[in-house]
């Protein structure tokens, strides 16, 4: 099976499970343990930080149960939290695999960007009090768009290659939310919120637009922005390859 689920992080410990920690993964897992009576463990896309949030994850397990996809579908939410729902299930070949076939994910990070907090913003956006340039942290975005050595906007002891491609990064405003929106061919841990508190410092002047290239270069993660709240983060979109695309019609 695979599924396409959406939820608001801000109770959990992140998608991934762990032991004596509510997360994501755990309450999913428990849902389909009471509908199939099976234990099941996900496999994801990718595993969103602690308080960060999702529209499009994508998720796969495997079963014997032989409810039709949308009964186990409407069965697994009437088990599930408010806060985390499967919004599409279909049956995928065994061999689908939810982050090694992805070609491109898609995160947005919100800025509620007003003196006054807003109520219904809390926990779903970061809160800058201070008015942002959005103009010229646009600007500086257009230098991390390619493929290049991200170790500038992750963290030093963070194994693995650095190495990622980012095919867009826009910085948008309507009104009091300012959005920084990126795709790219994957991104480490993170990389995306150290990215938006980067934009964050130009947006505020502490940074200037053209610092962020030099930035890129020095691959000094001292140098880059801080790391931006996770409360801010969605994950909106996971993209396949046609011919690994569960979801295509």
């Amino acid at each position: 099976m695979a599924g396409i689920v959406e939820y608001l992080g801000t109770e959990y410990a992140g998608f991934q499970r762990q032991r004596n920690k509510m997360t994501v993964q755990g309450v999913i897992e428990e849902a389909i343990e009471s509908v199939t009576g099976e234990r099941v463990t996900l496999t994801a896309s990718g595993r969103t930080d602690a308080g960060a949030h999702a529209e499009h994850q994508v998720i796969s397990f495997v079963t014997s149960s032989a409810l039709p996809t949308d009964v186990m579908r409407r069965a697994l939410n009437a088990h599930l939290p408010t806060d985390v729902k499967v919004v599409r299930l279909t049956i995928a070949p065994p061999e689908f695999h939810p982050r090694f076939h992805a070609a491109q994910r898609t995160y947005r990070y919100v800025i509620w960007n007003r003196d006054t907090a807003s109520p219904l913003w809390q926990g779903r956006a970061a809160h800058i009090r201070l008015p942002l340039d959005d103009r010229r942290m646009a600007d500086a975005a257009n230098a991390l768009v390619g493929e290049h050595d991200f170790s500038a906007f992750v963290k030093s002891a963070a194994p693995g290659g650095r190495r990622r491609r980012l095919d867009t990064l826009r910085v948008t405003r309507d009104g009091d939310l300012v959005t920084i929106e990126m795709t790219g061919s994957g991104f480490l841990r993170q990389m995306a919120r150290s990215i938006a508190g980067t934009l964050i410092g130009v947006g505020l002047g502490r940074l200037a637009a053209a610092d962020v290239g030099s930035i890129l270069l020095s691959r000094d993660r001292l140098r880059a922005g801080e790391t931006a709240p996770a409360c801010g983060l969605y994950l909106t979109d996971v993209q396949y390859p046609v011919s690994r695309d569960p979801f295509k019609e």
